[in-house]
C-alpha cells in the first residue's frame, strides 16, 4: 500500500499523523493515543510494502551473483536503483520514526 493510499484510508483525517506534531495535537489523551496509533500502523505499513517491493530485487542480484561473484555490468546499478528509491528512502523514514517513537516510549516508562 502505497504512502498516499494509507492517508486515504479510512480514519486517515481523524487526526493528525505527524509524530513531530505531537504537541499541538488534542488534549484529549484517547485523540492521541489514536494518533500515535495510526501513525504507527501507517509508517510500519510503509516500511513492510518498501520490503516487499524490494526483496525480489535483491533475491535476483544474490542469486547472480551466488553464480558469478564477479556480477554483471548493470548490478551496481540494479543495486543502487533498488537501494535509492524514493520508495526505500520513504521506508527508512518511516522506520526512523518508528524507532524513534519506541525509544521515547522506552524512556517515559
Amino acid at each position: 500500500m502505497s504512502k498516499d493510499e494509507l492517508d486515504q484510508a479510512p480514519g486517515a483525517g481523524l487526526g493528525s499523523t505527524d509524530l513531530g506534531s505531537a504537541d499541538v495535537r488534542s488534549a484529549d489523551p484517547e485523540a492521541s493515543a489514536f494518533d500515535q496509533t495510526w501513525s504507527l500502523l501507517r509508517d510500519t505499513a510503509e516500511v513492510h510494502a518498501a520490503r516487499g517491493e524490494v526483496a525480489p530485487v535483491v533475491r535476483d542480484l544474490i542469486a547472480s551473483l551466488s553464480e558469478d561473484p564477479l556480477g554483471e555490468e548493470d548490478t551496481t546499478v540494479r543495486l543502487t536503483e533498488a537501494l535509492d528509491s524514493p520508495r526505500v528512502r520513504s521506508a527508512r523514514e518511516a522506520r526512523e520514526r518508528i524507532r524513534a517513537d519506541l525509544q521515547n516510549e522506552v524512556h517515559t516508562r
